[in-house]
């Protein structure tokens, strides 16, 4: 039986592996919406039991102290994103212009892209320069990710026209996405995710005008 079929009614019933990895995310992701309600600073380990529905001795047994669950959250969030855009680049038979237009959706992956996770990065992003552990795991996500954008814009460069060198693209391109995600978490609630990867698809297609027909192709499944 794998981790999905664990719940809280058949927990007792599962081995102390089980019990545990079902215990540590049900956790997490207790310390996401204290986070989300509270703020990082305000967000304590009774506060997360509480939400939780467990003693603050069951946190305490899972993760030791208040600062390494914080860093286990930051953590899960950034091997999630990690995982997601590696998946898709890893995908066969995509063009570069494919590769970027794939790429440029995950941010905004219904899993991904939501108002909660995103309040949570960016209180993550607030503590990173006086976390040295929170700039490591933002930074390197940061960094992967940016290096990822760079490379599959110096592939399409290769092939065709472009407007901006790749770096350049690279940078825009991910600036873009950073706005639109700061706009999910204080702009208009009607701001949708299909319209904001549409609206970077109109960009590249700015960048790359002789790829028209495969980004607005993909426009259109968006």
């Amino acid at each position: 039986m794998n981790a999905i079929s664990v719940t809280e009614k058949n927990l007792h019933s599962r081995s102390r592996a089980r019990q545990s990895e079902f215990r540590k995310q049900q956790l997490v992701e207790a310390t996401f919406d204290c986070i989300d309600k509270l703020g990082l600073s305000q967000t304590t380990l009774a506060h997360i039991a509480k939400h939780a529905g467990v003693s603050q001795g069951n946190v305490i047994f899972h993760f030791q102290s208040k600062d390494l669950l914080l860093e286990q959250a930051l953590r899960h969030l950034s091997e999630e994103y990690l995982r997601c855009w590696k998946s898709v680049l890893a995908e066969t038979g995509k063009s570069p212009i494919e590769q970027l237009c794939a790429l440029i959706a995950v941010p905004f992956r219904a899993s991904i892209c939501s108002r909660k996770k995103i309040s949570v990065w960016f209180a993550f992003w607030g503590e990173a320069r006086s976390r040295p552990i929170y700039m490591s795991l933002c930074g390197e996500q940061d960094r992967a990710f940016s290096e990822a954008l760079s490379q599959v814009c110096q592939k399409i460069e290769q092939n065709t026209s472009a407007t901006l060198p790749a770096d350049s693209a690279a940078i825009t391109i991910e600036a873009i996405i950073d706005g639109l995600w700061q706009n999910f978490l204080i702009g208009p609630p009607n701001f949708k995710r299909q319209q904001a990867i549409q609206e970077i698809y109109r960009l590249i297609e700015i960048i790359y005008p002789n790829e028209s027909v495969s980004i607005r192709q993909f426009m259109k499944e968006a």
